[in-house]
């Protein structure tokens, strides 16, 4: 049985975190281009291995207004959907045994929020995050 992780990132300015095995791969912003008619925070698409992948801005999605630009691309499991997420940076990957509590998450896109050895974060469902962008295009 394998230990779950976790990656830790930020995005808006607020600390999240991810199961690591619903991201594909972290990378370097990456050109995109533009989708039009599409919500701003659908900054583009990007080709992913062959794949035109959405690239949805994920500070700008939460009404982080002003950030900066992404400093990392997490792109998500191809099995969920072609979807990369624009995030200010990751900052460690760390195993269930650092989460030092967790509680259930009330605010929306939260599945939990994870007390870690950094401070808290908010678990980000990603499947709530999915369903939310599909319904607002």
């Amino acid at each position: 049985m394998t230990e779950e992780r976790f990656i830790l990132f930020s995005a808006g300015g607020e600390e999240f975190a991810c199961s690591l095995q619903e991201i594909s791969e972290v990378m370097e912003p990456q050109a995109s281009f533009p989708i039009p008619r599409a919500p701003r925070h659908f900054t583009g698409l990007f080709n992913f291995h062959g794949s035109l992948t959405a690239l949805v801005d994920l500070g700008l999605y939460l009404g982080r207004e002003g950030q900066t630009a992404a400093g990392k691309v997490l792109v998500v499991d191809t099995r969920r959907a072609q979807l990369a997420l624009a995030v200010d940076g990751v900052s460690s990957i760390i195993t269930g045994e650092a989460v030092l509590c967790e509680e259930p998450g009330e605010a929306p896109l939260t599945g939990a929020l994870l007390e870690t050895e950094s401070g808290r974060v908010r678990l980000l469902s990603l499947e709530a995050l999915i369903c939310e962008l599909e319904q607002g295009l």
